[in-house]
């Protein structure tokens, strides 16, 4: 896992590197300007050009802006034609940016200003721009002459294409680092180098969209730093199969789990089809659909590999469902049962008499969010050893959590942490950047797999198979929910490639998890 860090966090860490352990910030600051200097080394390395190409660097007066003034410094000494652009008050300069403009003069770096560069109509003689207004300690909308250059830089990478080349410093300016939010107005850039841990503003909608490709560099400031009061937020970025137990090789299809799926009703059938399927792609030894009769005879053509128990809408089901919990180790009820009649008995049911580990999903959320009684039977369910985990999508999560869904988007690192609290469960928010939240558990999970093209019908009935499977693996409630959201995310991602974000569909996301978890 790796750390993605508030503005405050990184503050923290920056502070206690210098005073605490002793590196001077020149250091730091040197070595972050190397490591741009040397992201726009690859990239004039790449166009394959003998030619010595032109920068303009947009320094702001704070510390980014020292940051750019030094990557003006360095880059002028390895044989680019500079051109320095300081943008703010130069009153409110900071001392670091004002050493670095001492040192910049003695190597003959002359400055100029905005103006000067909109002005002289220079525009096309630039190879590359750095952004160095701001970094992340910007927490009011952008405006004025500041606003004027972000769009003078987004104009200019508009008309000029992959001609320009545009490096963020630390963070596209304009980005809050806490939220990923738009102040204002912010740089779009091909490349962001930030520093030692990704920004909470680099990872969340839409700050991920103007950060392009995201270089963590190294300037030597280490987890050290935190001095034991470590970042609340992570991420995981690397393989899949780093994040659930390896399978044993003399298990059988009884000890790699019996998942029990709740799901479809008379009127939908293909809900129970994509979570029974995922179950089983996600390494299910045994699947049992519990499901409508109406589905009987789609689940014997298209799942022949699952146990299959019906019920009619005008039986009660208890007795049936007693005896299909007896079977199993783990379950998932939701996708497709409805919110009304049967969903409602099964939901009742489930809570009342099953002890194993549950995953609950779409309808079995709805319902729980209008009936206060099984609430609250739900908020019991996980107290003592058993694991439950909520998949809600983000209207089932505004229902749970009794707000609006632009409450929830505003609140995404906190309120599933709330809800999870609150209910004694794990919680995948799903959103187009997924957040997990533990009930047992400080820390906040952000998921970065996935796209756009899962934004489809029963992508979610897929998540739910998957964690249904993994929830009897071992580990927290907390671990198997990040396994299952990263999983899910990068089988959209293998589907996405072969298909297209527009053309994929829920089935193309069941079939690459053969390739996630080969």
């Amino acid at each position: 896992m790796k750390y993605a860090v508030s503005s405050m966090e990184m503050k923290i860490c920056d502070r206690n590197t210098s005073e605490h352990f002793g590196i001077d910030q020149a250091v730091l600051m040197e070595r972050a300007a190397l490591c741009v200097c040397e992201a726009v080394d690859k990239w004039k390395n790449i166009q394959d050009t003998d030619r010595s190409l032109s920068v303009a660097v947009f320094a702001g007066v704070g510390n980014n802006g020292g940051d750019g003034v030094a990557i003006a410094r360095i880059l002028k000494q390895r044989g680019y034609h500079v051109s320095l652009c300081v943008v703010g008050d130069p009153v409110k300069s900071s001392n670091m940016f004002l050493k670095q403009l001492e040192i910049a003069g003695k190597y003959d770096i002359s400055q100029g200003t905005f103006s000067n560069i909109r002005d002289n109509k220079t525009d096309g003689a630039f190879d590359i721009i750095v952004d160095a207004m701001f970094g992340i300690g910007l927490t009011r909308p952008v405006t004025g002459t500041n606003l004027e250059a972000v769009n003078y830089i987004n104009d200019l990478k508009d008309e000029r294409g992959k001609d320009l080349y545009v490096v963020a410093v630390d963070i596209p300016s304009g980005i809050s680092a806490d939220t990923g939010m738009v102040l204002g107005g912010a740089v779009k850039a091909d490349t962001t180098v930030t520093f030692n841990f990704a920004k909470l503003g680099h990872i969340l909608y839409p700050g991920c969209e103007y950060s392009g490709e995201l270089v963590i560099a190294d300037v030597g400031i280490t987890k050290d730093s935190f001095l034991s009061k470590e970042p609340q937020t992570i991420y995981h970025d690397g393989d899949a199969m780093e994040l659930i137990p390896v399978r044993k090789k003399d298990s059988n299809k009884g000890t790699n789990g019996k998942v029990l799926i709740i799901a479809g009703s008379k009127n939908i059938s293909g809900a129970c089809i994509l979570s029974a399927s995922a179950a089983l792609k996600a390494g299910a030894g045994m699947v049992r659909v519990f499901t409508a009769s109406e589905n009987a005879e789609v689940v014997k053509a298209l799942l022949p590999e699952a146990i299959l128990d019906t019920y009619e809408d005008f039986e009660p089901v208890r007795d049936k469902l007693i005896t299909a919990f007896k079977w199993s180790t783990q379950a998932v009820i939701g996708p497709g049962i409805g919110c009304e009649g049967k969903g409602k008995e099964l939901v009742s049911v489930v809570l009342k008499e099953y002890d194993k580990p549950l995953v609950m999903d779409a309808d079995a959320l709805n319902i729980i969010s209008e009936d206060e009684e099984l609430r609250k039977l739900t908020s019991n369910y996980a107290i003592g050893s058993k694991k439950l985990i909520l998949t809600p999508h983000m209207g089932e999560f505004a229902r749970l959590k009794k707000c609006s869904i632009g409450a929830a988007k505003d609140n995404l690192l906190e309120y599933p942490r709330l809800l999870a609290s609150e209910l004694h469960a794990s919680v995948i928010c799903k959103d187009a950047r997924s957040i997990v939240a533990d009930s047992n558990e400080k820390k906040i999970y952000i998921n970065i797999s996935g796209n756009d093209g899962m934004a489809t019908a029963g992508s979610g009935d897929v998540l739910a198979g998957i964690t249904g499977t993994l929830i009897g693996q071992g580990g927290s409630g907390f671990e198997t929910a990040i396994a299952a959201a990263y999983i899910h995310g990068c089988a959209g991602d293998i589907a996405s490639s072969e298909h297209g974000r527009y053309s994929m569909i829920a089935s193309d996301i069941v079939n690459a998890l053969s390739k996630v978890l080969e």
